[in-house]
């Protein structure tokens, strides 16, 4: 599989951007026509982010938007493993908010790191790891070899993984050695988990990230990088989220997941098209 994928990346590294722009337009806007459970999901949530009815013309073509982008994300996936961490850095043309972090890490407590399905997830943990010991939670994939080549590819970006499976324990541990821990936030789990507002309708989300932060009294972060049309990303921080020692666990969880969703939404309104929600994100929510 790790071949195969080296040599998927040599041969994207040869197609100009342009082309390869061309190709994600095609492939992504078949994968809509002709996949209707990606293309009735995408368009009820984007009907979301945009507070019009999935009808609307606009919902619509911002779901197909979203598919294109994601063709994009993964054909630039690929170009990304034959990257250093230098070339990382010279594709990063800014960071917004990096005030943000700075603050989070001069606390000397670790933290972590949240994102979305969202523009290049990766990369936002490959910046992050550059200089600070950084793990990934990772879902395990039904294959093997896949999941093998994705940890293969972190491995590259100086990120370590973390299973989902078996994540609580490595993450506590990870934090109380102040180090940092990135994961995905915007993992819909209709009727189970948290109830938090999100675009100004109710969503169920797991409360684990915020649950085992609270726990080791490590901040939490929402960040994320945007593509540009170029082929460059630009970062963004949200301001960190501390915790108020004073107030009841189960309150200091419920208010710290709802911050996190918030900041997400602002974060994923830098760039809708960007954000990869190809599941119901609100099917189950009262």
């Amino acid at each position: 599989m790790i071949a195969l994928f080296e040599l998927g990346s040599h041969l994207v590294g040869w197609i100009p951007r342009p082309i390869s722009a061309a190709v994600a337009r095609v492939l992504g806007t078949l994968v809509f026509l002709l996949v209707p459970r990606v293309r009735r999901n995408t368009i009820a949530n984007m009907a979301v982010v945009l507070n019009l009815p999935p009808s609307d013309p606009r919902a619509q073509d911002l779901a197909r938007r979203s598919v294109v982008a994601f063709v994009d994300h993964v054909i630039d996936f690929l170009r990304s493993f034959r990257l250093s961490q230098a070339d990382l850095i010279s594709r990063t043309v800014g960071v917004e908010g990096y005030e943000h972090f700075k603050a989070l890490h001069e606390q000397r407590k670790g933290g972590i790191m949240i994102t979305a399905h969202f523009g290049n997830w990766e990369w936002c943990g490959g910046l992050v790891s550059l200089d600070h010991p950084t793990h990934v939670v990772a879902e395990t994939m039904r294959s093997r070899a896949v999941t093998g080549m994705l940890d293969h590819v972190r491995a590259k970006l100086n990120l370590q993984s973390i299973q989902l499976g078996n994540a609580a324990r490595e993450i506590l541990r990870a934090l109380r050695r102040g180090e940092y821990v990135a994961l995905l936030a915007d993992r819909p789990t209709p009727g189970r988990g948290m109830q938090v507002e999100f675009f100004g309708r109710p969503a169920w989300v797991p409360p684990g990230a915020a649950a085992l932060a609270q726990r080791a009294g490590s901040p939490l972060l929402v960040g994320g990088m945007t593509r540009n049309g170029d082929g460059t990303y630009t970062g963004h921080a949200m301001p960190p989220i501390f915790w108020d020692r004073s107030m009841p666990r189960d309150e200091a969880v419920q208010r710290g997941m709802q911050q996190v969703m918030w900041d997400l939404e602002t974060l994923i309104r830098k760039a809708p098209e960007q954000w990869y929600m190809f599941r119901s994100m609100w099917e189950a929510a009262d």
